[in-house]
């Protein structure tokens, strides 16, 4: 006689909330108990009960989110389990959604499930018609059930009511009521007073934590009480905003009347909210679509270990664009040895370092293929003419191309405070032996990726950080300097000999005053001129820069003004 074949029964049981849980017999142990029941009333069918326990003790059914329920479902894909049985349908999920994905995955692995008071199972069509029904009522009723809960929180906070959640800094909580907290409303004071005093959230957040203060010790289901943690950026915030402080209670953007005792009186608390809106109108902000958006979302910062951004000022009608980590721009900048990096010196820096790598074959092939929509008229011997001035070409390039370009080449650059170090793909690591530097090193989480590393050194100009080019490899002229310099000194001496500025300037067919402008470059620094023929001059060092304004005198000051110190 062929042996019965055993089906393996798991037993799943689920309570909304965490009320009598603590009871030696609740409800999950009932529901356990009616699933024991129901298996050995199959037992002639070779049902079999798992000694495993699948129990979600205070999660809703609205959805699959549950540790219980996910352990269960793993199990199911490792065909550790035959049949589910559950009290009733509602007890496994109440969305019809959620439903159509758990009998996704359970038919997939063959897996049925059946309710102990609900007549059914999923083993035939008739049993999957019963089912459909059952959970759209009881996802209507779920969807009932929050209706009314919407309505009774609006109308509790109407009434002023604090409706529950975490109990903010400053208060107790007594009979469901927020209750003042002396020595924390102390501390809520003190953030207030310093705010208005100091004017930036940030600079009270290291206030706070230089001092000692620490915030509210909070209780979670997993871990119990949790220590009192420091003052974040996001916290202090999130403190100067809250209504709660106000005496009131906000629901849909309107204020309410709170039934708790104010901590902050209504006139310092416009004086904050003022000071916060000068600065969100003032603070920095992310960067248009423009090309100092080019390296988003492939540097990342070697001190934070996180993604920079792109952000500007603007300081005197003039807009300053920047790289800066998330953690510095939301925790502060004291936590990030870099601070903020000037976006267009960056992004020179790694757009020399790919167009050396763009004399590869395959990628300038690749070039023209991506630049035949765009630029029909640039083919390969185009592009290699234009490689003989490449920052000429990529100021030609359409952005898009440009970091077509660089997401083809680059995986990451990394900055660090003494190098940056570029990452390549495969598909850039081909073109290494075209370029000026040789020397690359494996990438540890990649072996198929390589890592270029530049040896760099930040300076001030103007109060601004400039990037020095390595020292340990081949310098970088910039034609437009190198040119410029040229023509000053050829212009200069002619006018030594005896030429007239007015004849020099027809001649050349150039505007006086500006003939005069670079002219004055024959005044700077024996050092700073050896510097732009050598090309060691700083990579955001600019035409513009050296003749907008007027040379200073004094080579010390020169030095200063350009960046060479």
């Amino acid at each position: 006689m062929e042996e019965q074949k055993k089906v393996r029964c798991a037993i799943y049981t689920r309570k909304s909330t965490e009320e009598g849980l603590d009871k030696e017999y609740n409800t999950l142990e009932a529901q356990r108990d009616a699933g024991l029941s129901y298996i050995k009333s199959q037992s002639y069918q070779g049902w079999v009960a798992l000694e495993e326990r699948y129990d979600d003790g205070g999660y809703s059914g609205g959805n699959i989110d549950r540790p219980a329920l996910q352990r269960l479902l793993e199990d199911v894909k490792q065909d550790k389990i035959d049949m589910i049985v559950v009290y009733k349908i509602d007890r496994l999920t109440r969305s019809l959604i959620d439903f159509s994905k758990l009998i996704e995955v359970l038919d997939a692995h063959k897996c049925s499930f059946v309710s102990v008071t609900q007549n059914f199972n999923t083993c035939d069509s008739m049993g999957r018609l019963t089912l459909n029904i059952l959970l759209s009522f009881a996802q209507f009723e779920r969807e009932l059930d929050a209706e009314r809960i919407r309505d009774k929180v609006a109308a509790s906070k109407k009434r002023g009511m604090w409706m529950g959640g975490v109990v903010p800094l400053g208060y107790d909580v007594v009979d469901k009521r927020l209750v003042i907290n002396k020595k924390e409303a102390k501390l809520i004071k003190l953030i207030f007073d310093k705010y208005c005093e100091l004017k930036s959230e940030r600079t009270v957040t290291r206030f706070l934590n230089q001092n000692g203060y620490k915030n509210k010790p909070r209780l979670q289901r997993a871990k119990g009480v949790v220590e009192a943690k420091q003052f974040s950026h996001l916290g202090v915030n999130f403190i100067l905003s809250n209504t709660i402080y106000l005496g009131k209670v906000r629901h849909n953007g309107v204020l309410y009347p709170g039934l708790h005792e104010a901590i902050i009186s209504e006139e310092q608390w416009n004086k904050v909210q003022i000071i916060k809106k000068h600065n969100s109108e003032h603070r920095f902000q992310l960067g248009p679509e423009r090309k100092s958006r080019l390296l988003q979302g492939l540097i990342e910062c070697g001190c934070c270990h996180c993604a920079m951004m792109p952000t500007h000022t603007t300081k005197n009608k003039k807009r300053y664009e920047y790289y800066v980590s998330w953690r510095a721009a939301k925790e502060g900048y004291n936590l990030c040895e870099l601070g903020n990096i000037p976006a267009g010196e960056l992004e020179k820096f790694v757009l020399t370092k790919v167009q050396d790598i763009l004399k590869s074959p395959k990628i300038i092939d690749e070039l023209a293929r991506q630049l035949k929509n765009t630029m029909p008229e640039v083919g390969v011997t185009e592009i290699f003419n234009h490689l003989k001035n490449p920052s000429l070409f990529f100021d030609k390039l359409p952005l898009k191309v440009i970091r077509e370009i660089l997401e083809m080449t680059i995986s990451r650059i990394i900055l660090h405070k003494d190098c940056i170090i570029i990452r390549l793909f495969p598909f850039g690591r081909e073109a290494l032996k075209f370029t000026r530097n040789r020397e690359f090193r494996v990438c540890e989480s990649n072996n198929d990726m390589v890592e270029l590393v530049y040896n760099i050194s930040f300076a001030k100009k103007r109060g601004r950080l400039t990037i020095l080019p390595p020292k340990d490899e081949e310098p970088i002229v910039d034609d437009t300097l190198f040119q410029a310099l040229g023509k000053a000194h050829v212009w200069q001496s002619k006018i030594d000999a005896g030429s007239s500025f007015t004849a020099l300037s027809k001649k050349e067919g150039l505007d006086r005053s500006y003939m005069a402008r670079v002219m004055s470059l024959t005044r700077l620094a024996p050092d700073i001129i050896e510097a732009i023929i050598a090309g060691r001059q700083p990579l955001s060092l600019k035409i513009s820069d050296l003749i907008k304004d007027p040379i200073p005198v004094s080579w010390v000051e020169q030095r200063k003004k350009y960046g060479f110190i």
